[in-house]
């Protein structure tokens, strides 16, 4: 019997212990950690904000960037290296032309019938500038440039806009496949305005992907590792790349096939990519969000093992309607949205003269195109990796921090370089070029990593698609305005080249401080209201700026009650009766003309007939005091920046029609006491309830 007692208790240890033997546990609850969610950081916080999707995402923007830089870029500096010339004489011979020859135009334009440019050992890149001739009257590449630009600018527009109506993957993975057609295409261009055509049709798609594929990455992760997600979009790693297969190819052409080559194979990863369920669920496509976040938390990708259904995503959606298709003058729509965009066109605008300024001070002093483009990349890759330690090591470097550090140390270095060339150095001298390359590394690194990230946390999800797009659009803007006025001040008046960015820097410095609000750690808003009145996090100082001012609304009403009862008793004292306390008279005590007075203390009756011909003057003066006090208080509470006009008039419309209803009502009940006194002595009470209930009838 002993035997079998410890071999029943052996086998009920082993039944116990084998549910945790075999890996899973004793207690087994399906049981969800949150049964509804109301804001979507939750959502992210159960799938994993920075998990192996989203990196996942970010290797595809890397190097996809490779492509997108490798021909917007391409006429800043590989397209426009210029060759050494053989010159056709007019007179039937030939003549060398140096590219460094100050006289080479008036050489070319007046003895030359026609100039081929001469590819041998010495020549480092075949550009677009060798392969047409643009060289002197016929020099166009500022005009490639423009319109390149403006193609860009263009398709950032349009993406845009269609990318808050229809969704951040509206022809994403097809606009990607068309820049590679198109990008091959230029290859057979046979010259200057065909190689324009095809570009900017290129860059037309490439500005259409930059919006939406930025707007999809900054809400496809959290605040904290949004700054990672923005740092993808720096192209250090694609100038390189461009440099090096620039160098082996040592052709445009050949430069262009080889760089879809490369850039090809990751095209694919486009088709992963998932819609934004951040915009589903402010668009209220709650069965695709749902689909897109099971996918996400999935095993094959983050591994979260949440499951999410319409049910427990219902509360985050703050319309149940329809929403309308907003467009860019929805940017304006409120003084709060309208002043952030005024800041972020100044930011931007800036940030594009600086660049451009870079750009054609430093060109000219390469002799070499390709060692230019792959030290222009060096310098800047280890620049978002500090910004991404010191953003993600420390709670107070914050967002208006970077903002004034890196503005203000682009104007620091930009006095030091207008005071050198005002002391006769030229702008291609190596302490200049130092002094601008640092410049660079922090307007293209920081301050424009930081006018990202703003623009993300200030603008509502159901704009910022637009939003980024303006931002890009201004950018573009700023590159053509740099061809078109920065490139010729610098050959007329150097110094200038220098001014006009550091008045910029000053200006788009004093409004950020001013201006700027910071939004580190700040959740990002999804519906036009929040826009206007912020979170409902935020908007709990405000609902308690509500609530005093209704309070004080009806504590006004409630003044001038004791002041009405404190009238009719100066009003009986003044007919001889003596009266201890003006809270004697329980009746409606709104106006003198309607005092109930008690029966053992009553008045004589001609004194009520007399007290109801009394013009009531007081009353109506009171009244329109209380109004304008209202109206005062009204618009001192709720003239916020925050606040919009169409609030205010709400507010005040409702408390119009409270005011107007209570009116109403005293009118009524003063109707009714004046019919119960012409009844005669006999019906006057001393606080009879059942009188009471009638006249509240």
């Amino acid at each position: 019997e002993g035997i079998h007692e410890l071999i029943g208790n052996v086998d009920f240890i082993f039944s116990l212990l084998y549910p945790i033997m075999d890996g899973t546990h004793v207690r087994t609850r399906n049981k969800k950690e949150i049964a509804f969610y109301t804001h979507f950081e939750e959502l992210l916080a159960r799938i994993r904000p920075f998990g192996p999707y989203q990196i996942f995402t970010c290797i595809v923007i890397l190097y996809s960037s490779i492509l997108w830089a490798g021909n917007a870029t391409f006429m800043e500096t590989l397209g426009e290296v210029e060759p050494d010339w053989n010159c056709t004489l007019k007179s039937g011979g030939y003549l060398f032309v140096d590219n460094n020859d100050t006289d080479k135009c008036d050489t070319i334009d007046n003895k030359c019938s026609s100039i081929v440019a001469i590819r041998d050992e010495n020549l480092e890149f075949y550009s677009v500038r060798a392969k047409f001739g643009l060289i002197c009257n016929n020099d166009y590449v500022p005009i490639i440039q423009i319109i390149m630009a403006g193609a860009t600018c263009i398709g950032a527009l349009i993406g845009g806009h269609l990318g808050d109506a229809f969704g951040r993957m509206t022809l994403f993975f097809v606009g990607q496949l068309l820049m590679i057609i198109t990008s091959m295409m230029v290859v057979a261009a046979q010259d200057w305005i065909s190689f324009a055509c095809i570009m900017a049709v290129n860059c037309f798609i490439y500005g259409y992907l930059e919006t939406t594929s930025l707007t999809l990455m900054m809400e496809y992760t959290s605040n904290k590792f949004r700054i990672i997600h923005a740092a993808c979009f720096q192209w250090p790693i694609a100038y390189m790349v461009m440099a090096l297969i620039a160098f082996l190819t040592k052709d445009w052409q050949t430069y262009f096939v080889f760089l879809n080559l490369v850039a090809s194979p990751l095209a694919i990863g486009f088709m992963l990519f998932h819609e934004s369920p951040r915009w589903l669920i402010a668009r209220n496509k709650l069965d695709d969000a749902c689909s897109v976040l099971n996918d996400i938390a999935h095993e094959r990708w983050n591994n979260t093992k949440a499951k999410f259904t319409t049910r427990d995503i219902s509360t985050i959606t703050k319309t149940h309607t329809s929403l309308p298709y907003y467009t860019i003058f929805d940017l304006f729509k409120s003084r709060r949205l309208a002043k952030q965009t005024f800041m972020q066109f100044v930011s931007a605008f800036t940030y594009s003269i600086v660049s451009s300024t870079y750009v054609y001070t430093t060109s000219e002093i390469h002799e070499n195109a390709i060692m230019y483009t792959f030290l222009d990349g060096a310098f800047r890759i280890f620049v978002p990796p500090i910004i991404i330690f010191l953003d993600y090591r420390f709670k107070n470097f914050g967002r208006k921090i970077q903002f004034v550090g890196a503005l203000t140390i682009e104007a620091v270095l930009f006095a030091i370089v207008i005071l050198l060339v005002a002391l006769g150095f030229s702008y291609n001298d190596t302490a200049v070029t130092v002094l601008i390359i640092i410049t660079t590394m922090i307007n293209d690194c920081v301050f424009w990593i930081n006018i990202i990230q703003i623009t993300t946390q200030r603008y509502p999800t159901v704009i910022r698609c637009i939003a980024f797009a303006f931002i890009q659009a201004v950018k573009h803007l700023g590159s053509i305005v740099g061809v078109l006025a920065l490139q010729p001040v610098l050959h007329s008046y150097s110094l200038g080249a220098f001014i006009i960015p550091e008045v910029l820097i000053i200006i788009t410095l004093a409004l950020g401080i001013f201006l700027q609000p910071e939004t580190k750690g700040k959740a990002l808003m999804d519906q036009m209201v929040e826009a206007n009145y912020g979170r409902l996090e935020n908007a709990i100082p405000k609902a308690l700026i509500k609530l005093a001012a209704g309070h004080k609304v009806e504590q006004m009403e409630r003044r001038e009650e004791m002041r009405k009862e404190i009238e009719a008793v100066e009003v009986a004292i003044g007919k001889g009766k003596v009266v201890d306390s003006p809270w004697l008279f329980k009746g409606d005590s709104r106006r003198p003309s309607t005092i109930v007075v008690p029966r053992e203390e009553a008045f004589e009756l001609e004194v009520m007939k007399t007290l109801q011909h009394i013009p009531d003057t007081m009353h109506s003066e009171s009244r329109r005091q209380t109004r304008s006090d209202l109206k005062e208080y009204e618009n001192r509470a709720y003239n916020h920046e925050d606040e919009t006009e169409a609030y205010a008039k709400e507010f005040k419309r409702e408390k119009e029609h409270k005011f107007h209803e209570k009116e109403l009502e005293l009118e009524l009940r003063a109707r009714a006491n004046s019919q119960l006194s012409a009844r005669g002595k006999s019906s006057w009470s001393d606080n009879d309830v059942s009188d009471d209930d009638d006249l509240k009838m």
